[in-house]
C-alpha cells in the first residue's frame, strides 16, 4: 500500500517535470520504469520511508541524480497541481523525519 502510494507521488512528480521539459520522453519513460522497479524491490516494504529519508540507497548514482532533479523541480509546483496529494507528501515526509530522529535518540540512550 505504502509503496504504491509513494509510485503514484513519484510518477506524478515525474510527468510534472517532463511535462515542462519538452523532448525528453523517452528519459520520461525510462526513470518511471526505474522507479518502479526500484520501489517493487523495496527491502522494508510497507514499512519503508521515503526514498530521500531512507539509510539504504537503491538507487544508482545517475538515476539517483536524475529523480533529485526531478523532485526539486516538481515538489514546489505540486501545490499547484495537486494541493492535497503535496500536502500529504510533506506532513508524511515531517512526520518519518520525526520518527528517525526520535529513533536515533533512543538508540544513543541504549
Amino acid at each position: 500500500m505504502k509503496i504504491e502510494k509513494e509510485k503514484q507521488i513519484s510518477f506524478f512528480m515525474i510527468d510534472l517535470y517532463y511535462k515542462h521539459h519538452k523532448g525528453l520522453e523517452n528519459e520520461r519513460d525510462d526513470l518511471k520504469a526505474y522507479v518502479a522497479l526500484r520501489l517493487s524491490k523495496c527491502p522494508f516494504g510497507d514499512k519503508k520511508t521515503f526514498c530521500s529519508n531512507c539509510k539504504i540507497h537503491c538507487y544508482k548514482p545517475e538515476y539517483r541524480e536524475q529523480i533529485r532533479k526531478v523532485m526539486r523541480y516538481s515538489g514546489p509546483r505540486m501545490m499547484f497541481y495537486h494541493p492535497i496529494l503535496a500536502v500529504s507528501h510533506v506532513f508524511q515526509s515531517i512526520k518519518e523525519k520525526h520518527k528517525q530522529k526520535k529513533e536515533i535518540k533512543n538508540d544513543s540512550k541504549k
